[in-house]
């Protein structure tokens, strides 16, 4: 990832078992993306025992239909 690119990070949740974070930045090209990444890390003896990570590109249009639909 290019050092000028700023990324928007935090966690959803962070048991003992599981941990849950997003990670967000604007895309270089096309302007109107943004990338959107879901990384789901299953902890055992409080280390990352695996990582699933999902990446979805959105518009910010996308990115607040997620949003009002997730709260509902």
């Amino acid at each position: 990832m290019h050092p000028s690119i700023e990324v928007k990070e935090f966690t959803v949740k962070d048991e003992t078992a599981f941990r849950m974070r997003v990670r967000m930045w604007k895309s270089t090209s096309p302007k109107d993306l943004n990338s959107l990444e879901i990384i789901q890390e299953c902890m055992r003896d409080g280390e990352v025992d695996f990582t699933s990570t999902y990446n979805f590109l959105l518009t910010n249009e996308e990115l607040t239909t997620l949003a009002q639909g997730l709260l509902k």
